[in-house]
């Protein structure tokens, strides 16, 4: 019979298994943060996509009533899904009327039942005599740092914010207009 001994069985030293640990861990921890920044630019999609929403809804509206409207059920703006970001008009104040040849009843106004619920989504926003302006992101908080700015009363122009924390606590905004500016006006990725 042919014996093999123990002694003449190759394999690895704990000593080369140790230092292949050792590199794989040094180039994870190099790795893992440049993943999340992929991640969160991955995420920033979001934003220009339901800012693009808005900004095709409105055109949309804009071209039946030569106006623009600041409520999202009117426009005809109702994104799917868990929203990342918080999303709303800068300002409530483009409400096309009778005057633009738009006659419907405000959300909230007295015999309208509409509710915040049926109207903006469980994560909504909804003002009496304004209507659903603001959908709210992952937090369901309402969205932080939308400032009052250029949506105007006489409906001829719009501003919309899609606003988050994607990477680390940096926050992300996003804002378009009437005429598809699309800018990132606070970059939370860097």
């Amino acid at each position: 019979m042919n014996h093999k001994s123990r002694t003449s069985q190759a394999g690895f030293s704990l000593v080369e298994l140790m230092v292949v640990v050792a590199i794989i861990g040094v180039l994870a921890a190099i790795a893992v943060p440049q993943v999340n920044k992929y991640i969160a630019k991955a995420r920033q999609s979001e934003a220009k996509t339901n800012l693009a929403s808005i900004y095709t809804s409105e055109k949309a509206f804009f071209a039946e009533y030569n106006g623009y409207h600041s409520m999202f059920g009117v426009i005809g703006f109702a994104p799917e899904g868990k929203l990342r970001y918080n999303v709303g008009f800068q300002n409530a104040g483009a409400v096309a009327g009778a005057a633009n040849g738009y006659n419907s009843p405000t959300p909230g106004a007295p015999g309208n039942a509409i509710t915040s619920a049926t109207y903006c989504g469980t994560g909504g926003t909804i003002v009496a005599t304004v209507g659903c302006t603001v959908l709210n992101g992952a937090d369901n908080s309402a969205p932080k740092g939308l400032t009052a700015g250029t949506v105007n009363t006489a409906g001829s122009t719009f501003s919309a914010q899609a606003i988050a924390v994607i990477y680390k606590s940096l926050t992300d905004t996003w804002l378009i207009d009437q005429n598809k500016n699309l800018q990132n006006t606070a970059n939370g990725i860097n």
